[in-house]
């Protein structure tokens, strides 16, 4: 290592705890992610616990599937310029049935016509 040169050390725990912690206030279950993800089953619970090290290409499925960004991770940087409950609200209508996300929909559209 040459003077000047910046050695990064990526803490594989805390990148794990991150990825938990934002699945977590998205309601999403391990398996849930994993089968957005295409993940192999119990590959997050090894990522989320330091055991395993994701590559980019599994950081960048993840955060698409958690509404972030691979810097929330990493740097612990949320970047996204979404709010928590906006995430959680998208997560949510993701998991309802097509019926149920028209009449989802609907609704939101009632409720703009009622700030007019």
């Amino acid at each position: 290592m040459e003077e000047g040169d910046v050695m990064y050390y990526m803490e594989y725990k805390e990148i794990g705890r991150r990825i938990a912690e934002r699945r977590k206030k998205l309601r999403m279950t391990q398996a849930e992610v994993e089968d957005r993800a295409n993940l192999s089953r119990k590959y997050l619970s090894n990522i989320e616990h330091g055991r395993s090290v994701p590559s980019i290409d599994v950081l960048m499925q993840i955060a698409d599937v958690l509404h972030s960004t691979p810097n929330e991770f990493l740097l612990g940087a949320d970047l996204t310029g979404r709010s928590e409950l906006a995430a959680a609200l998208t997560s949510d209508i993701q998991r309802l049935s097509e019926d149920k996300q028209a009449i989802a929909k609907s609704f939101i559209g009632w409720l703009e016509e009622q700030q007019s």
